[in-house]
């Protein structure tokens, strides 16, 4: 079998991609949470103020967030004669990764605590919508 030797551009960018949009779902759904339940921004947020620069950091950091975890099991199992590895673990790795960013990008940015809400009692006191499922962390 003729061993492959150029580099594998297209799976890496769209792994970049998905990874991107994986991002931009994380930050809706943050966004969303913290809409639902009226959390009480800054009136005129600055330029330091970590909800500026939320949703272009949180595309960025998951699109490479993805990339590795696509390509570090890629490379490792490269020389593996079992061709089913080569194909089935890089994307549970890539969605197990985009999962966890996510629950962590909603847990921390999604539901910030000591924020007040305007919600009348709507969501608790630490800021989780009534939407959110309870088995899920927050």
């Amino acid at each position: 079998m003729e061993r492959q030797t150029n580099p594998p551009w297209m799976a890496g960018c769209l792994t970049l991609i998905a990874g991107a949009l994986a991002g931009f779902g994380a930050y809706r759904l943050s966004h969303a949470a913290r809409r639902t339940c009226a959390v009480i921004l800054r009136e005129h947020p600055s330029l330091f103020d970590p909800w500026t620069w939320e949703a272009p950091l949180t595309v960025l950091a998951a699109g490479f967030t993805g990339l590795a975890a696509w390509a570090l099991p890629a490379v490792m199992l490269r020389d593996r004669k079992r061709r089913y590895l080569n194909l089935l673990i890089p994307p549970v790795v890539f969605l197990a990764a985009m999962l966890a960013l996510a629950l962590v990008h909603f847990a921390w940015l999604g539901t910030p605590l000591g924020v007040g809400n305007d919600t009348n009692g709507d969501c608790s006191l630490d800021n989780v919508p009534p939407w959110w499922p309870g088995w899920l962390p927050t």
